[in-house]
């Protein structure tokens, strides 16, 4: 994505033709402001845009945790591992423990 300043576009509107080869990122006090780009990249994007917000959502089972619970549990976890509440097996010892649980 190209880079250019709204008075850089202003003073030299050819440049909106870069947006056929690259979308144009134009700024505005060194902030984004708005982005050009082809038209029938837009629609592209606009079509996939669509597909995704109108897909079912499906339940696969797994309980959804966010983000930042993630992180406490795995925060927690290696608390409990350094602090020895946590026991490791080998895994020879967990595969012996899988096949007994599915007997």
């Amino acid at each position: 994505m190209t880079t250019i300043t709204a008075s850089d576009l202003k003073q030299n509107s050819m440049r909106l033709q870069d947006a056929l080869r690259d979308d144009l990122l134009v700024t505005k006090r060194d902030k984004p402001f708005v982005v050009v780009m082809d038209y029938e990249k837009y629609v592209k994007l606009q079509a996939y845009i669509d597909a995704v917000e109108n897909e079912p959502i499906v339940d696969n089972g797994y309980p959804s945790i966010s983000f930042d619970e993630a992180c406490d549990r795995v925060a927690e976890a290696v608390t409990d591992y350094r602090s020895g509440k946590m026991k490791t097996m080998s895994i020879d010892t967990i595969r012996a423990k899988l096949k007994e649980r599915r007997k």
